[in-house]
Order: C-alpha cells, then sequence, then structure tokens
C-alpha cells in the first residue's frame, strides 16, 4: 500500500473527525504532509470554512507528519499535541488543503535524544492552510511523542508472580 493511502486509512480510523470533515492525504513522505479538505463539511453560516475545521486541519497535517516518521520507530511512541497557536489571514470559500512545513534537521535529532534517553520527545511544527495557492492560515504547534515507561499490561505482570 502506498504511504498516502495508509496515513489516509489510518486517520479515518483512529481519527474520526478526519473522515466526517471529508480529509484525503494528497502527499505523505518525511518531509510533508498534504491534506484535502472539501467545503461542504466544513462550512460555516456564512458560507466559508468554520475555523474550528481549519484548526482541526492543520493539526492533523502536523501530526500525521510525526505519525509518518516515528511509523517504523521501535517504542511506537504516542503522539500528541501539547500547545498551537493558529493565524487566519483570510477566510477560505472552497476546497482546501492543510500543508506541513518541513522539520529542521537540528529540531529532530533534539526530539529524538529525548525520545530515546527519557522516553518523551517534544518537537514545533508548522503547517499553512491553502485554498488554491493562496495562504490563508498559519498554525504553529507544539507536539509530544511519549513512550509507555508502564508496564505492558497488568495480566502480564500479575502472571509473572505466579
Amino acid at each position: 500500500m502506498d504511504l498516502p493511502r495508509e496515513l489516509e486509512d489510518y486517520l479515518h480510523a483512529h481519527i474520526p473527525i478526519s473522515e466526517y470533515m471529508g480529509v484525503t492525504v494528497l502527499e505523505a513522505n518525511e518531509e510533508r504532509v498534504r491534506l484535502h479538505l472539501p467545503l461542504e463539511p466544513n462550512i460555516n453560516h456564512q458560507q466559508t470554512v468554520f475555523g474550528g475545521s481549519e484548526s482541526a486541519a492543520a493539526i492533523l497535517s502536523a501530526w500525521s507528519l510525526l505519525w509518518v516518521r516515528l511509523r517504523n520507530h521501535e517504542s511506537h511512541p504516542k503522539l500528541v499535541i501539547r500547545a498551537n497557536s493558529i493565524e487566519y489571514t483570510r477566510p477560505i470559500e472552497s476546497e482546501f488543503q492543510a500543508e506541513t512545513q518541513p522539520i529542521s534537521q537540528e529540531e529532530w535529532n533534539k526530539f529524538l535524544v529525548g525520545l530515546e534517553r527519557k522516553g518523551k520527545g517534544r518537537i514545533p511544527i508548522r503547517a499553512r492552510l491553502l485554498a488554491g495557492d493562496q495562504v490563508c492560515g498559519e498554525f504553529s504547534g507544539t507536539f509530544v511523542a511519549l513512550v509507555d515507561l508502564i508496564a505492558p499490561s497488568y495480566g502480564a505482570a500479575a502472571n509473572s508472580k505466579q
């Protein structure tokens, strides 16, 4: 299966809002994730894209970039958003895209060191919202990857004591 399709299937299965919003994955690689969203399921009373949909699309694209980069990582960390901000620069009146910006090698290395040494890595990710070739929003978020440091399951721990 190709990576964009694998990511789209994962998003729809594990983050249901992505399917309700009509998210399709146009591009997915270690440098960039680009999502496409239709206007209709994301429309507001002004016939433009609802701000919450814009924010969710940006978060999904940024989270997805981390998922792509860590999907084969041996520790299988959990990915969560810690903080974010978004600047809405113009209304979106049509289908739109959420597109991540590349992560610098320096930031990535620092993130991996934290993940390996402490079981937790923190990284900033930026994304843009686009309608055609016009930038309509700028997103900045900090994401955290957590390695589960707790015993795998209570059953396994209980069985090992018998």
